[in-house]
This record gives structure tokens, C-alpha cells and sequence, in this order.
């Protein structure tokens, strides 16, 4: 049985009896919820950003970096290089950008050509929204199809890493007008965002219960060359644990380990923790996650060229 396998595994790992116990509680929790499915997902959605490599912001876990790495569709390139990516196959696009001084990316701003899209292209519509109010949620219930939101749960992250005078509320208000206006929600937070170490993870994981997410995704602080935060070391693999055993204990949807997380042996080791902390779905796994699935006798589900954010 899984749960053998599972126990016999946590029990050798270097971790406190905490850590120990409240995996093999979530990894238990997982089985009776999603059965012995685990699923990857290869391939997200291509990212578009509606501001190029601007944004008003200077956050400094990012500083524009991933905005560089995201296809341009600012000016009027968006409709062209949608209709391309559908001609390739994909089967959806994850709408981006740069923040504007009130934390909102500008998605709204671009209704008549998104709607058009989405009529021409039938491609799922995913965004990510930052900050918004109501009338804005009004307008991207339109069109969108998932709203993709970070969600920080402490007002000095808020401040001193993103750059933005707003506070916690402002996201719990940004979730309420997009539930209210109909748009299913996969909020995402932001582990180890303050410097590495853990800072409102579990009061985001409170606020995000209130509004029933279709699927809640972790992502995973990246130290990133350029940035104020390079030299800053991602979080510690066992408070990583902590938060997806917490999430695991909270809810019952899916959850999602983002593709945004570091890479190389780090990745290889947190993708095995998270499997054994009840995590069901990973974006882009590491050959350890195939490796640990296998060991574990879990059936790996793999889908292409979807966003791990949406229900299967």
C-alpha cells in the first residue's frame, strides 16, 4: 500500500518527529482524497505580457526579470502571437505583465481583443491579475477563465519586497471581487518571499480558504541573478513542508507545486518532499518526482501543455 511505502520512507528521512508525523498525516489525507493518482503536468501555458519588460514596480525578488522571459505582447502583437501559439497546439495562454502603481496588471485594459481571441482561438484564458477592484473584476469576468493570484499574507512583505503601499486586505479584497464576479480562483503563494523565510504563508493559506479556490498553488522563492535578492538562499526544504502540510490539512481541492521553483539538486529534493507531504500535483517535475512516484506505487498522470492551476 501507499501508505506503507510512504511511512517507511518519511520515517528515514533527516526531519523532526513534527515534520515526520504531519507528512505522513498529509500524504494520508491525499490518498482518501485523490486516490492514488498523482498528476505532472510537462508543459505550462506560454506566459504573454501585455507590458513587455515594463513594469512600474521594482520588486526585489523579480526587478523585471520574468517579464524578459515572457513572450511580448504589448502594443497590438498580443492577437498575432496568440493565433500562432494555437496554430502550434497549445491549448491555452497565461495572460501577464508588468504591475501598475495601484498593483494591478493592465489585463483588463485589453478586453476587446481577449474576448475577440477567446471567440476565434476557444484557448483557455488564464491572468494574473495582482490588485484589483471591483469594476476591473468585472470587466476580466468577461473573458477569464481562471485568475491566477499571488496572494502574500503580511503587510511588510507587501511593502518592503513588492514595493507596494497596500496591505493583506487589499488582496483578500482583490479575491472577493473576482469570486463575487464569477471567475474560479488558483490562488497562489509565495513561499519563503521575505527574504527566504517564512512570513504570512499560513495566513495567506487562512484568507485564500475563505473564497473556495479551485486549486491552490505553491510557488517557491527563486533567488534570481540581478535582483536585490540574488544572494538570498531559497527556503529551507522543511518550511516548505510545513506550508504544503498546512494547505494539505485545509483544503480539499487539488493542490499544485508551481514551476516556479529553484532548480537543480534543490528541486530534485523538494519535489520528493512534497510528493510525501500530499502535494498531487507538480508543473514540470523532476526526474526524482517520477523516481519517488514509482517507489511509492502512485499512478502518474501526465498532461501536456496545460496549466497545473486548472481542474482535470
Amino acid at each position: 500500500m501507499p501508505d506503507d511505502r510512504a511511512k517507511k520512507i518519511i520515517d528515514a528521512l533527516d526531519a523532526s518527529p513534527e515534520i515526520k508525523a504531519s507528512m505522513f498525516h498529509a500524504f494520508t489525507r491525499k490518498h482518501e482524497l485523490h486516490g492514488n493518482d498523482i498528476t505532472f503536468f510537462k508543459e505550462p501555458f506560454t506566459p504573454i505580457s501585455l507590458t513587455g519588460a515594463q513594469c512600474s514596480l521594482s520588486c526585489r525578488h523579480c526587478n523585471s526579470h520574468y517579464l524578459s522571459h515572457m513572450l511580448d505582447g504589448s502594443g497590438d502583437k498580443l492577437y498575432s502571437r496568440t493565433v500562432r501559439l494555437k496554430e502550434d497546439g497549445a491549448k491555452g495562454i497565461l495572460v501577464s505583465g508588468g504591475r501598475a502603481p495601484d498593483g494591478s496588471v493592465p489585463t483588463y485594459k485589453y478586453k476587446d481583443v481577449i474576448v475577440k481571441l477567446k471567440k476565434d482561438t476557444r484557448l483557455k484564458i488564464s491572468a494574473h491579475t495582482g490588485i484589483v477592484n471591483r469594476e476591473q473584476a468585472q470587466i476580466l469576468s468577461q473573458y477569464l477563465d481562471m485568475a491566477l493570484v499571488d496572494v502574500p499574507g503580511d503587510d511588510e512583505t507587501i511593502q518592503d519586497i513588492l514595493g507596494l503601499p497596500s496591505t493583506v486586505s487589499d488582496y483578500e479584497d482583490s479575491l472577493k471581487y473576482l469570486s463575487h464576479a464569477g471567475i474560479p480562483l488558483a490562488p497562489h503563494i509565495i513561499v519563503g518571499l521575505h527574504d527566504g523565510q517564512l512570513k504570512g504563508e499560513m495566513r495567506a493559506l487562512e484568507l485564500v480558504k475563505k473564497f473556495d479556490p479551485e486549486v491552490v498553488v505553491l510557488v517557491i522563492f527563486i533567488p534570481t541573478r540581478g535582483t536585490a535578492m540574488e544572494g538570498i538562499a531559497p527556503p529551507d526544504v522543511h518550511d516548505v513542508v510545513r506550508v504544503i502540510t498546512k494547505a494539505r490539512e485545509m483544503f480539499d481541492v487539488p493542490l499544485s507545486l508551481s514551476c516556479v521553483r529553484p532548480g537543480g539538486r534543490y528541486r530534485s529534493q523538494l519535489d520528493m518532499y512534497a510528493i510525501l507531504s500530499g502535494m498531487d500535483r507538480i508543473a514540470v517535475p523532476s526526474m526524482n518526482a517520477y523516481k519517488m512516484s514509482k517507489e511509492l506505487g502512485l499512478n502518474i498522470r501526465e498532461i501536456q501543455k496545460m496549466c497545473c492551476s486548472y481542474r482535470i
